[in-house]
């Protein structure tokens, strides 16, 4: 059986043992049938990482051996902060899913003026939506999904940060190898609107505060395609997609 990688609570984890319960615990019986003395691996939201042993099972609960293990390289050297313009629908579920599995550190929901909200508490779906990304793209940190944040707030974090941030705009903007990441923090804010795009305004309001707005080339694209497009090219132009490596382990 190919050895799994499950996120638990740092609350789960005690010394040497940790109990994995609810939803999770279903999943590891029932859908990958694992029994006592298998061998499962386990992290949590602050980046620990463990190789777990079986020692007993019940309907909803798996009872584990734990030992420390080094955390496999599967971070990107770049921390993004996705701040996206609230979607309708599943679209901003799978631009979710898609940032976490390339790579982001957090995701800001972002209320704009075009903007389209019918219901905005979804923030626990997202939460659970990042860790099975997380999960099945081997990571071992699962991003933040943050509250929901105005546009203005947003631009005043940025400029009091002092953070390198991007804004991606249909109308016009730098390519991405023009631009140079330059930043007080470590942090990199990438920035994509709601359907519609943001307004001239809200663009104004993002160069006053340092931000640099660039281009996704001549095409308009959905704002699910334009922010998993944004997050892939940042990536490959200052992270680690298209890097060479060793076996994933």
């Amino acid at each position: 059986m190919p050895t799994t990688r499950q996120f638990v609570e740092s609350s789960a984890i005690q010394g040497a043992a940790a109990v994995i319960t609810g939803e999770t615990a279903r999943y590891i019986l029932t859908v990958l049938r694992y029994k006592t003395g298998g061998e499962l691996f386990i992290f949590d939201e602050k980046g620990r990482f463990f190789k777990g042993i079986i020692t007993s099972c019940a309907k909803n609960a798996v009872h584990l051996s734990i030992t420390p293990q080094p955390a496999p390289d599967t971070e990107s050297p770049l921390s993004i902060t996705l701040c996206q313009g609230m979607l309708k629908g599943s679209k901003m579920d799978l631009v979710v899913q898609k940032a976490v599995e390339l790579g982001v550190k957090r995701i800001i929901p972002l209320v704009t003026t075009r903007t389209q909200l019918d219901y905005t508490r979804k923030i626990d779906r997202w939460k659970k939506i990042a860790i099975e990304a997380a999960r099945q793209s081997m990571r071992v940190v699962v991003p933040e999904i943050a509250e929901t944040a105005s546009f203005t707030a947003l631009t005043e974090l940025i400029q009091a940060e002092g953070a390198a941030a991007i804004m991606f705009y249909e109308a016009r903007g730098k390519g991405l190898k023009e631009i140079s990441l330059t930043a007080q923090t470590g942090t990199t804010y990438v920035i994509t609107g709601p359907e519609g795009g943001f307004t001239a305004e809200e663009v104004k309001l993002a160069e006053s505060s340092g931000v640099v707005i660039a281009t996704l080339g001549s095409r308009i694209l959905r704002a699910e395609t334009a922010a998993i497009s944004a997050m892939t090219l940042v990536q490959f132009v200052f992270g680690d997609i298209g890097e060479s490596r060793e076996n994933l382990s």
